[in-house]
């Protein structure tokens, strides 16, 4: 046998993703973004390039009702499969609530 390795499917899963507010300077103006990322570095690493990161904080959001999205997102004409991939993309994150 070769030396490739199966992923299990722990490894297959997505990260953990946390919310977090990010307070940007451009020089002109401090704005904040939304930004999901597994943890504040990446968050960060996320808005390189928009200006100096002045601060990062644990967003209130932390989770999505899906129901209520999918709900809204049917009721708008989006299409089963697009409302899947979205629900199943945020509970693979760990974004939708319980």
């Amino acid at each position: 046998m070769g030396n490739t390795k199966t992923k299990t499917q722990e490894e297959r899963k997505m990260k953990k993703l946390n919310v977090y507010d990010v307070y940007l300077d451009d020089g002109r103006d401090v704005f904040k973004c939304t930004i999901p990322a597994e943890n504040k570095a990446a968050a960060k690493r996320y808005v390189t390039g928009n200006g100096e990161v002045v601060a990062i904080k644990d967003c209130a959001l932390q989770d999505i009702d899906t129901n209520c999205l999918a709900d809204t997102l049917r009721r708008n004409g989006w299409g089963q499969t697009e409302i899947d991939v979205i629900i199943r993309t945020l509970h693979a994150c760990g974004l939708e609530r319980h």
